[in-house]
């Protein structure tokens, strides 16, 4: 009931059209009256509140520094080089699939969905506007591929995090997971294929390219030397160095440029900083591209992040979740029932949490023992997990995946019904399920 409830004031808050902010915050009062309501204290509210909070600090933190990373690689020509380059590789009838790929590769070599849409994607979006694609597309095809390659990398937290909660070796859970994103891979980049080669027909203004390119020439340094930032953050994820230190080496080495490329000053970087990079090319394609950036652009983004992790972690103090996970582990009596019952659960959890990895830890822990007890390998379990929690949280409106794209590349929620593994990898966990494929004894792994 409280549940429902809950879901109910933040859906009717959406339908309504109030900021997702709002809707969030209405969501957790919501849920702290229902804390209430079962006598729990202000303390343990209070408690909950920052428990909560606390496991999606990490995503709030990295917002801020990419907010000072954006403004800086602006002010640096960083992304003006790289969108100058795209401009003149890529065409409509590649570039979604391309845009796929690119994020892919990007965030199995970092381990971070979040840190490759916050270089390419941004990079990407800026290209599409430039060959006139739209920019949901463009936006699902960067979540696509940047999810894929979160999950099939080693080096991701998410993906190692599944692991040690499951109990699962890691790359028994990564080779678990392929069976399921590996298809629905293959089947998201045919159908960005598909709808590419239906975009022949769309013509792109090859005059209005060609201004932006002149804009972009007259106006900044193009310079290989500028694509130094991005190729940092990539290097130093690889060598496993947190993610906000790898950006903030980022950011310190786009100001250098800036200062050396494009004559800025340390007041220039200061200000763009906190309040981003503001173009005056003349053409407003380009100044609407390049004008974003700054710590002051994330932070509603960040305001929907703590309400969202708030509301879950009041949740989870109640007891609310745990009883609803205990409820239903009373009808489970097949291994098909488990499984199906892990991935319900997990995106219950995120629909509550709105956090990934809340939604996996509390189900992990949950379900674990009634897959050993089944004899089911728990890389089964792992994979169901990441399927709906982690892939899924990039399609739910107030998950902070979702909101965190929005900010980054400037886009709707119409991006979402685009994002189409995280809508096709849970259908194959279902088939499996009910085949019994892939659906491996602790004895038989599919090693």
């Amino acid at each position: 009931m409280a549940m429902l409830f809950i879901i109910v004031v933040i859906l009717s808050s959406i339908k309504i059209e109030l900021v997702l902010e709002t809707a969030m915050v209405l969501g957790t009062l919501a849920a702290a009256i229902f804390g209430f309501y079962l006598h729990y204290t202000w303390d343990d509210i209070q408690n909950g509140m920052l428990d909560g909070i606390n496991n999606g600090l990490t995503a709030c933190i990295i917002l801020i520094v990419i907010g000072m990373v954006v403004g800086t690689w602006i002010l640096g020509g960083t992304i003006q080089t790289l969108i100058y380059y795209g401009l003149r590789i890529l065409t409509p009838q590649i570039f979604l699939p391309i845009a796929f790929l690119i994020c892919a590769l990007t965030s199995v070599l970092i381990g971070s969905s979040f840190g490759t849409i916050a270089t390419m994607g941004i990079v990407l979006m800026g290209v599409a506007k430039g060959l006139n694609f739209p920019a949901a597309l463009t936006a699902g095809a960067i979540a696509s591929g940047s999810i894929f390659g979160d999950k099939v990398s080693p080096l991701s937290d998410s993906t190692n995090l599944t692991a040690a909660i499951t109990e699962t070796d890691l790359f028994s859970h990564v080779c678990s997971m392929l069976y399921v994103s590996g298809p629905a891979a293959l089947i998201t980049f045919a159908l960005y294929w598909i709808i590419g080669q239906s975009h022949v027909s769309v013509a792109t203004d090859w005059g209005a390219v060609n201004n932006i390119l002149a804009a972009l020439e007259s106006n900044f340094n193009i310079s290989p030397l500028t694509l130094l930032p991005p190729l940092l953050v990539i290097i130093l994820s690889v060598l496993k160095i947190p993610a906000i230190v790898a950006l903030m080496i980022s950011y310190l080495t786009a100001a250098l440029f800036a200062v050396i490329t494009q004559g800025a000053s340390l007041g220039d970087i200061i200000t763009v900083s906190a309040s981003g990079f503001v173009s005056n090319t003349g053409l407003d394609v380009v100044d609407r591209l390049l004008t974003q950036g700054g710590i002051n652009s994330m932070m509603s983004t960040v305001a929907i992040i703590m309400a969202a992790t708030a509301m879950g972690g009041i949740l989870e103090k109640c007891g609310v979740l745990e009883v609803i996970l205990n409820a239903l582990m009373h009808y489970i009596k097949t291994p098909r029932g488990l499984i199906l019952a892990s991935l319900g659960s997990a995106y219950l959890m995120l629909i509550a949490c709105g956090e990934m990895m809340a939604s996996i830890i509390l189900p992990g822990r949950t379900f674990r023992p009634a897959y050993k007890e089944m004899n089911i390998d728990t890389s089964v379990l792992s994979r169901t997990l990441e399927s709906a929690a982690t892939l899924g949280c990039m399609a739910l409106p107030w998950g902070v995946a979702s909101v965190y794209l929005q900010k980054v590349l400037n886009v709707g929620l119409e991006y979402i019904p685009y994002t189409f593994i995280s809508l096709i990898a849970p259908i194959f966990v279902i088939i499996y399920a009910f085949t019994g494929f892939a659906t491996w004894t602790d004895k038989n792994t599919q090693n």
